[in-house]
């Protein structure tokens, strides 16, 4: 039920299912047929998917069973896309360094305690469509180069018109609660004001933004985190360079 519901937001935006990893989808856009708008489409199939868990969570409390989560990353690169395999099996997919980053940004969600990660490419390919937080200059597992990489909020409010405008719900879907936009904006400026100030290593000025960030919207697990880095920072348990290391 669980696959059937996410396998077909990720096709109703024009994703190609590529494989199931144990409970893992993995899928791509832009390939085998080209997607003018792949980033935002990628992007859309993540909220999409959000949203249909829930409501496949309601009816699983009904009967008693226990909530489903997932995460997510979303990396845009150049790979290599086509059949591979033997002469017993065959199999089409995707190979390369920017499929490994994606696997390593879904990883990467238990640092930040976020839903869907994605790097730069990605938040700047469907950057006019949808918020993005800021979330740092990473370092994530196996690999050594440091990644700026975001977090997918929510679609943004079509130009002209306002956050109260009738076509515009004013709740979105943060770490699985319905919250209302305008707060969910407010913790985020916070936040990225501190990590502005953490990656320059100013963590005296960047833990007030977390604190402030976290007494507006205590579910805000990147403010926690952060807060909480400020100090490991400061008492030299963390180099003070202004990167994050995800451990495995």
């Amino acid at each position: 039920e669980y696959f059937q519901t996410m396998c077909e937001e990720i096709l109703s935006t024009g994703g190609v299912l590529d494989k199931f990893i144990g409970d893992c989808i993995m899928a791509l856009w832009n390939a085998p047929r080209r997607h003018q708008h792949h980033q935002s489409a990628a992007c859309c199939a993540a909220l999409r998917m959000q949203t249909a868990l829930v409501r496949l969570n309601e009816g699983r409390s009904q009967e008693q069973l226990p909530e489903v989560r997932f995460r997510m990353g979303i990396n845009t690169d150049r790979v290599l896309v086509g059949n591979y395999g033997c002469l017993h099996r065959v199999g089409y997919t995707a190979l390369g360094d920017g499929v490994n980053l994606a696997s390593r940004l879904e990883v990467s969600n238990k640092f930040f305690g976020t839903t869907v990660m994605v790097s730069e490419s990605t938040a700047q390919g469907a950057a006019a469509e949808f918020h993005f937080r800021t979330l740092g200059r990473v370092m994530v597992p196996g690999k050594v180069e440091v990644v700026t990489v975001f977090e997918l909020l929510f679609e943004k409010v079509p130009e002209g018109e306002g956050a109260d405008s009738p076509g515009c719900d004013p709740l979105v879907l943060f770490y699985w609660q319905w919250i209302r936009r305008e707060l969910v904006l407010r913790v985020v400026n916070c936040y990225e004001k501190g990590i502005a100030l953490f990656i320059e290593s100013d963590t005296h000025q960047a833990l007030p933004c977390f604190l402030e960030a976290v007494s507006i919207l205590s579910l805000d697990y990147p403010s926690r985190k952060l807060a909480e880095c400020c100090g490991h920072v400061d008492s030299g348990e963390m180099p003070r360079d202004g990167v994050l290391r995800m451990s495995k």
